[in-house]
């Protein structure tokens, strides 16, 4: 036995610590070599019935566990996934994490979340390397770039980046629920619709909502006044007050319109609130549509119209790509949920 000695003032007490179990102990009390433990414990290679079950029976009396660590460390990688996160405020991407978690229990492995926000990356990058994860998931899109993503690339681990269309892993369809949506206000007769989104240089020509709504907006009969298309310091500013700050800015600048699409959910309860302030009602001054289906939009007054994404199907698809359990391009369906918001 191994003991060790510790103190707390003013008496010493002493404590019996039991010694980890080995893969050497199971193999002497199996009477079996290390290597036939190994390939019962990882059902690699042949053995015998008998020899198998006497190494069972050892594990079970000696309660052993295998040393995830070493073993991770014998593959180069290891059973963790990593999510990048800006913060934890957006319920949209609590879900997926949530997901992922409740998945990557289920194939035996863990997720483990770096908030990144007004943090330096090279840290993070440097942590995810050392603790060879086996895949990352970017939720962070406007902390973590490119440049960033490349440095984990280069050491080959699998990076999936919530914004990027061109993956052929994992990608939300946004295509039915932006149709959905627009058709819907060109179908209630709006002309002038607003579409406030993030940062320019991110989204302008990366985020497909924001390219489909200036793809569409001439075959829709839409105001092509580029002022309705706004951009704000998002998410360096919380989202609802980008959706209040963007409203404003439309009514104080007398720019018309009469319907907004909204990026999130989280820009909408902004804009509904900048709106109330200046007296015009949704719908039945401008109607409003947001995009997430967060839980909580259905108690809106009005309740929001939103494209909704499967966030759980989301979630577990990341892990199933990253650990291989499904190996093609698997795309997360969009459609719009038509509440009381568009009139």
């Amino acid at each position: 036995m191994l003991y060790y000695i510790y103190k707390i003032c003013p008496r010493v007490h002493i404590r019996e610590v039991r010694r980890l179990v080995t893969k050497e102990d199971v193999a002497r009390a199996a009477g079996v070599s290390t290597a036939t433990v190994t390939r019962v414990l990882y059902g690699k290679g042949y053995v015998s019935e008998k020899a198998k079950r006497r190494v069972l029976e050892a594990v079970a009396e000696l309660k052993y566990h295998p040393n995830k660590v070493a073993s991770n460390l014998a593959k180069n990688r290891s059973n963790v996934i990593g999510v990048l996160v800006e913060d934890l405020v957006n319920s949209y991407y609590t879900q997926i994490v949530e997901a992922m978690a409740v998945r990557a229990s289920e194939l035996d492995s863990i997720v483990s979340i770096f908030v990144v926000k007004n943090k330096a990356m090279q840290p993070v990058l440097d942590d995810l390397i050392g603790n060879r994860v086996c895949g990352v998931v970017n939720l962070a899109m406007f902390t973590c770039g490119e440049e960033h993503l490349k440095q984990l690339h280069d050491v080959g681990i699998r990076v999936y980046n919530f914004t990027d269309e061109d993956s052929r892993f994992v990608k939300v369809d946004y295509r039915p629920g932006m149709d959905q949506a627009l058709e819907l206000l060109e179908s209630k007769g709006h002309r002038n619709v607003a579409f406030a989104a993030g940062l320019e240089e991110t989204l302008s020509g990366k985020d497909f909502r924001v390219r489909r709504f200036l793809e569409r907006r001439r075959e829709l009969g839409f105001s092509e006044d580029d002022r309705l298309l706004r951009y704000a310091d998002y998410p360096k500013e919380k989202a609802p007050k980008v959706g209040y700050d963007m409203t404003i800015s439309l009514l104080e600048q007398g720019i018309p319109f009469d319907a907004m699409f909204c990026l999130t959910d989280m820009m909408a309860m902004g804009a509904i609130k900048a709106l109330t302030e200046r007296g015009l009602r949704v719908p039945k001054d401008v109607s409003l549509i947001g995009c997430d289906n967060l839980e909580f939009t259905g108690y809106f007054a009005p309740a929001l119209t939103t494209i909704d994404v499967d966030k759980e199907l989301h979630g577990r698809a990341y892990v199933d790509s990253i650990l291989g359990v499904e190996k093609g391009e698997v795309l997360i369906p969009s459609s719009l949920v038509i509440r009381e918001s568009v009139r």
